[in-house]
């Protein structure tokens, strides 16, 4: 062992951490079973607890405590007094990923969609499954799926207005001329477009699809067979078509008709963050709901009762409106539910009080349940913003990867660098040349650096790379900034700097994986974000001093 008596050994070695003003120790190889991490990497042969046993940060002591134990016991849990913002800007400085921030890679896209019935094989079945299932697969995807919403809309109106007086009556007066006859022909006409194109949608979505009892299981499927078979059920059941048909098949016949005006509305529905927030509440609050059902149930059938005994005192001579508890039922929903039409009212004091005791129980019965409901709800809400900020994050990284890939092709530096470099002498450089880029990579950054405190800042690495003689996008910069912030400081030293020259020259440019796993690829949430437009350049993008060891 050492001085202090630890042994030297790397698997029993104890380590201390010094953070905050806090310390703790550890075994250096409790810190090795998350790679890639800060103190994984401190933990190596060349980093500072595996070379000193100790280190200090000046880092947030609460938080620190449960990122340790994290290595201890796999568990990530964030501080319930630690804000989301700041817990994340933690996770971020230690490269540890935020699990509600995670960017999913294209493998788990594709993996995600396989299970939901996608090819495997590329092919035109594969083209037509991502046509017609993901919009942000391509421009044509995503344009189709936008036509669909238009024509789901122009269902739903097309289905509100034919029922108004001068388009249903015969003798209308019509629309600008136009007779009432001539109108109805045209929205038949329109609903059978518009029936023949989700038919043709479900159809061609079931072909493609390789996991046909998947396809059955999902809900959403469900409301594009409702939102079509209705309108088959109508033509079978059409008066006019089967002659002789009675009443009922005229009640059919119209039922079938709610039906799929509600199959549009749900349909429409599927295109609705708000609706798909609301049902995702629905499914997580089945207990709340029950619960919330069974105490209305209660007091509906307690407060109909006693409606129907106070207010028929003689059962053989019943004059008042409770002619029945089923028909006292309807008072006590409405009134439980604190809506009251006035439609029916009590004449007896007993009733009067009993009517009281309604309205004042509504608030115990549908208060309490609701009010969970609504802690769910915004917690599904919450979720669902995550994930649109994480799928925007993932559009942009795409669209970064683009802009970075033409980078790749310019060999601008490269002739301005290394001028009598020969073209066909490929991407690799010889030690000379890497050492030619290396001092006029940090004879422009000693150009720029005018305060001379050995960084630079974004604008600053623009700056430099265009006097280079490569003017890059501020949006491309910003990260690509992240993947040469080795130490994650927040600015560029000149060895980074000069690292990321040389990059550029040889094309060694990241990927949109290498983006996606970057443990600061994504942006904190706005609220907790410098203005990078306006922002102070005193700042750090990540608070907090490098690790420092005693």
């Amino acid at each position: 062992g050492d001085e202090s008596g630890m042994p030297l050994d790397r698997e029993g070695r104890i380590v201390t951490i010094d953070c905050g003003g806090v310390v703790h120790k550890t075994f250096l190889k409790t810190l090795l079973r998350h790679p890639h991490t800060l103190l994984f990497e401190m933990a190596q042969p060349d980093g500072e607890l595996y070379e000193d046993g100790a280190v200090f940060m000046d880092r947030d002591a609460t938080c620190f405590a449960h990122i340790l134990n994290f290595y201890r016991t796999g568990r990530l849990a964030r501080p319930p007094s630690i804000p989301e913002d700041m817990w994340h800007i933690e996770l971020v400085f230690f490269k540890i990923e935020n699990p509600l921030y995670r960017i999913p890679t294209a493998e788990d896209i594709d993996e995600q969609q396989r299970q939901i019935g996608k090819p495997v094989n590329a092919g035109i079945r594969k083209s037509v499954w991502l046509l017609w299932e993901d919009p942000s697969s391509s421009e044509a995807a995503k344009w189709l799926s936008v036509f669909s919403i238009f024509v789901i809309v122009m269902g739903v109106a097309a289905f509100v207005t034919e029922t108004h007086p001068t388009v249903r009556e015969p003798q209308g007066p019509g629309w600008f001329g136009v007779s009432a006859v001539t109108i109805r022909v045209g929205f038949q006409r329109f609903e059978w477009a518009v029936v023949s194109w989700f038919s043709l949608e479900l159809v061609i979505r079931f072909l493609v699809n390789i996991e046909k009892r998947h396809f059955f299981s999902r809900f959403a499927n469900w409301i594009d067979i409702i939102a079509v078979v209705p309108f088959y059920i109508g033509l079978l059941l059409n008066p006019r078509v089967n002659a002789g048909s009675s009443s009922l098949v005229v009640r059919s016949l119209r039922l079938a008709r709610v039906f799929r005006i509600l199959g549009l509305i749900f349909k429409l529905g599927k295109y609705s963050h708000g609706v798909r927030v609301l049902m995702s509440t629905f499914r997580t609050c089945v207990m709340e709901l029950s619960i919330l059902s069974v105490l209305l149930m209660m007091a509906v059938i307690m407060i109909s009762s006693g409606m129907y005994f106070c207010e028929n005192p003689d059962l053989d001579n019943i004059e008042s409106d409770f002619t029945s508890i089923s028909r006292a039922m309807y008072f006590s929903m409405i009134s439980v539910t604190t809506i009251g039409y006035g439609d029916m009212s009590p004449l007896t004091n007993c009733g009067e009080f009993v009517a009281c005791m309604a309205g004042l129980s509504g608030i115990f019965v549908l208060g309490l349940p609701i009010s969970i409901i609504g802690v769910k709800f915004q917690q599904r809400y919450d979720e669902m913003m995550r994930e649109k900020k994480i799928i925007a994050e993932r559009d942009r990284l795409k669209v970064i990867e683009k802009k970075i890939s033409t980078l790749k092709g310019m060999k601008v530096l490269a002739t301005t660098l290394l001028p009598l470099r020969l073209p066909s002498a490929g991407s690799a450089l010889t030690p000379e040349e890497t050492k030619t880029i290396e001092d006029k990579a940090n004879s422009v950054f000693n150009t720029v650096d005018v305060n001379q405190k050995g960084e630079i800042e974004l604008e600053d690495v623009g700056l430099a790379m265009k006097i280079l003689g490569m003017e890059i996008e501020e949006e491309v910069l910003e990260v690509m900034m992240i993947i040469m912030d080795d130490d994650s400081s927040g600015s560029v030293d000149a060895q980074e700097f000069s690292g990321f020259v040389i990059k550029c020259v040889t094309g060694d440019l990241p990927t949109t994986q290498d983006l996606l796993l970057s443990k600061q690829s994504f942006r904190p949430p706005e609220h907790c974000q410098d203005n990078r437009r306006g922002r102070d350049k005193k700042k750090k993008a990540t608070a907090g001093s490098p690790p420092l060891h005693f």
